[in-house]
């Protein structure tokens, strides 16, 4: 383990129990991720630079100098925003790092670009009971906060030819947990790539650094589709109409199918959670004595028995289904032979039934002699 990183994540510890606000607009971790986060950093070959427990969002693009909308991935560039200065380590380590800055810093950036986040939320939405007339008006005013206003309906707009491709795009978004960790060394990172693989979370990888190895790990639960646009024409304008390209009953059901992602979420964080207990802490022999002096409280870890699977006893896809094949194999026999054993023993007992009986009835037939 190298100073750099055992310094690093020092400070990185210090300031998650500081009462200091990190620099992510909420201030602080997201309360769903805190038992992931504590497992993680009470190991000693990891630590956790940026985190968000999942969200449901909608953006509105910026604009560029010359009038284009700017049409960026977003998640790309939170990625480039959350490492780019992963190359100078001196300067992470005395400015320190906080949970949910990617987000803080997306932000940042849109915002100096023109654009805008118009709802955020980090908790399934509550949907109320209404009638039509009232979930219109209702999921409008939600996604489009402070812009409700400017909100014109698909009905409304003008039957007029606009170019969508350059217009100013609203995007709906749902984002799964985003976990950035950084590890001790390149075979600590392809460990716990693997974990998070195993636990479903497959668009995880280890993004490259020149001096720091780091993951993010992250899930397939995405969703993320326009919904709304600003005619180019009318940028200019105080202020332009938002013109939906869908309807509100559409908005309301990516809002529902938004919920159900969450709940799929939380369940595959939970699931992770217990795959590190089980499996990446039962790997370290050292975790106990790495971890007495860390800042973070630590907590119980339970079930950590080494199981099949685990980093050194790695099983690849063809290795699993062929012990999987020999386990069933192997059940399968076993209850043959206590079947068979089963059979046996009613067979010498219903044998044995014949010979008492006709013992019993040669007994009543000599007492009858007798008599």
């Amino acid at each position: 383990m190298s100073d750099g990183f055992s310094s690093r994540k020092k400070t990185i510890l210090v300031a998650l129990n500081s009462d200091t606000p990190d620099k992510s607009p909420k201030g602080y971790v997201d309360e769903p991720l805190l038992p992931l986060i504590i497992l993680v950093n009470n190991h000693p070959d990891y630590v956790t630079t940026s985190s968000c427990s999942g969200r449901i969002c909608t953006y509105l693009e910026g604009i560029e100098e010359s009038g284009v909308a700017t049409h960026q991935d977003q998640d790309q560039e939170k990625e480039q925003t959350n490492n780019s200065g992963d190359d100078d380590s001196n300067t992470e380590v005395s400015q320190g790092y906080s949970e949910s800055t990617s987000l803080a810093a997306v932000e940042s950036t849109k915002r100096a670009k023109g654009g805008q986040w118009l709802y955020v939320s980090h908790d399934p939405v509550d949907i109320p009971i209404m009638q039509p007339k009232e979930e219109s008006d209702w999921v409008i005013s939600i996604l489009f906060g402070p812009e409700a206003h400017r909100v014109v309906s698909m009905e409304e707009s003008k039957s007029e030819m606009v170019d969508m491709v350059q217009s100013q795009l609203v995007y709906f978004k749902f984002e799964p947990m985003i976990l950035h960790i950084e590890a001790s060394t390149p075979t600590a990172a392809k460990t716990f790539l693997n974990h998070s693989l195993f636990s479903g979370y497959r668009n995880s990888g280890i993004l490259p650094s020149a001096k720091r190895t780091m993951l993010a790990i992250r899930s397939t639960l995405k969703l993320d589709t326009p919904i709304a646009f600003v005619p180019t024409a009318t940028i200019g304008s105080s202020p332009p109409k938002i013109h939906l390209m869908v309807s509100p009953t559409y908005l309301l059901f990516l809002l529902k199918l938004s919920n159900d992602k969450f709940t799929l979420n939380v369940a595959q964080i939970g699931r992770f959670e217990n795959r590190l207990k089980g499996h990446l802490y039962a790997s370290s022999s050292n975790d106990s004595s790495s971890t007495s002096n860390s800042p973070v409280t630590a907590v119980p870890i339970s079930g950590m028995s080494k199981k099949k699977g685990d980093q050194g006893d790695w099983e690849d896809k063809d290795a699993r289904r062929e012990r999987k094949r020999r386990e069933g194999l192997e059940k399968q026999q076993a209850a043959a032979r206590t079947k068979t054993a089963e059979t046996k023993a009613e067979d010498e007992a219903e044998e044995a039934m014949p010979e008492k009986s006709t013992q019993s009835q040669n007994e009543v037939t000599g007492s009858n002699i007798n008599k």
